[in-house]
């Protein structure tokens, strides 16, 4: 299993110039905590986990972090990413991105800051030196664009693409595309959910995701494909969310 190809995957689960034709005139802008658990499939054989989680903390920001293991013949590949963000009409800001990767071939570590007031970000590993990509608004991070996501799901934008700062520095383009309703059958149970497809251009990756509106929008299924050959998916096997303020929390299983 080559590392190259599944870092799409690894970093995408876990679903940028926020850019969309209308937007809800009072836009939900936050999500209760979180954890959602996922199997990642290669081959119709389960290879690793992943665990999405968010909480949100008292200054009204929020920690978004992904985390996945995988043990697969002789390949090892552990990661993490997490993102420090805020809401504002609708919008995730991104803070900060750390992300860090350890296993098989070269161990890598990124950590990025973003500076909104002067419309740049800092790679704090390399002694803060700046972005080399163009400042665009709405510019994302490689893990807060797929909470924008669920974000404008919510609100009800089915068709949008995003900028997001990559871990070089650079700036990657995604589009989603609206496809359609499915019903699944996954680990955690059978569920409706609404598909999406995800192209990155001038390449030939596609990658379909699937959010269940039963679960405020989460998503539950993600496939990648990089050729016939070479395809990989998560599928959600449980979840726990906060239900309302009181911090009472439900969590659902497979059965």
């Amino acid at each position: 299993m080559n590392s190259k190809l599944l870092s799409p995957l690894l970093y995408g689960l876990g679903l940028a110039c926020f850019s969309i034709s209308t937007v809800a005139a009072q836009p939900v802008n936050s999500i209760p905590d979180f954890t959602a658990k996922y199997n990642i499939v290669h081959d119709g054989d389960i290879v690793g986990k992943a665990e999405r989680t968010l909480k949100n903390l008292p200054d009204g920001s929020f920690d978004f972090n992904y985390k996945t293991d995988i043990e697969w013949l002789i390949f090892s590949d552990h990661r993490r990413e997490i993102t420090t963000n805020k809401i504002v009409d609708g919008k995730v800001i991104p803070l900060t991105y750390q992300s860090d990767r350890e296993g098989t071939g070269k161990d890598k570590y990124y950590h990025w800051q973003f500076d909104h007031d002067n419309k740049t970000a800092y790679n704090l590993k390399k002694k803060n030196k700046p972005m080399k990509g163009e400042w665009v608004d709405g510019l994302q991070s490689k893990l807060s664009y797929h909470l924008q996501s669920r974000l404008n799901l919510i609100n009800g934008v089915k068709n949008f693409h995003f900028e997001a700062l990559s871990t070089s520095g650079g700036i990657s383009t995604y589009n989603y595309e609206y496809i359609g309703k499915e019903e699944l059958m996954l680990p955690f149970g059978v569920i409706d959910a609404i598909k999406l497809k995800r192209k990155k251009p001038n390449t030939k990756q596609v990658t379909y995701a699937w959010f269940a509106p039963k679960l405020n929008y989460l998503m539950v299924k993600l496939h990648q494909i990089e050729s016939s050959f070479q395809q990989f998916q998560a599928e959600l096997v449980s979840v726990e969310q906060h239900i309302n303020k009181a911090d009472s929390t439900e969590t659902d299983k497979a059965q």
